[in-house]
């Protein structure tokens, strides 16, 4: 890790103390490190690993090496490739509307909406929570959703569901 550049050590030394107890690491990671020659195959292994898909390793490294994960987890309503006419995906509200950030400049986005904890929140940047009735990627929303982005992909956590999300009434 001393070769790493410069601009990843701190986050290289965080992953460390995640992974690491007293002068090793921690059983749970003994597998992905007697298989590996490097940091970068160290922590790839983990990833690599469904069964570490909630720990603050994977989500740390998941984030510092631009790992496409959001597909990694399961979604309850997706929808992809929607195309962006703002510098956001528009959330429509009774009062005006908030343009969700995705991420990336790319002007097509992934729109993934998951149950409360079923993905891991630590590797996404949080942007906000909205809450109320509204309307997004041509779905009818009732309850509050915490709002994340991560690469292109605007993501919603369900924190409150007064009712099942909806094709909108105005596209059908």
């Amino acid at each position: 890790m001393a070769q790493a550049p410069l601009a990843m050590r701190n986050q290289l030394k965080m992953l460390l103390n995640y992974v690491s107890i007293a002068e090793g690491v921690l059983p749970q990671y003994k597998e992905h490190l007697s298989s590996s020659k490097t940091y970068r195959e160290f922590f790839d292994a983990i990833y690599a690993d469904d069964s570490q898909r909630f720990t603050h390793a994977w989500a740390l490294w998941a984030k510092m090496a631009s790992k496409s994960w959001p597909n990694r987890f399961e979604p309850f309503l997706k929808v992809e490739n929607l195309k962006l006419k703002a510098a956001g995906l528009p959330i429509v509200l009774e009062s005006g509307v908030v343009l969700a950030p995705a991420g990336s400049y790319d002007n097509i986005v992934n729109f993934l909406v998951y149950k409360r904890g079923a993905f891991n929140v630590e590797a996404a940047d949080f942007v906000t929570s909205v809450g109320g009735t509204f309307t997004c990627a041509d779905y009818d929303f009732v309850g509050i959703y915490g709002i994340y982005q991560y690469r292109g992909n605007v993501i919603f956590e369900e924190w409150q569901e007064e009712k099942a999300p909806e094709k909108s009434k105005s596209q059908l």
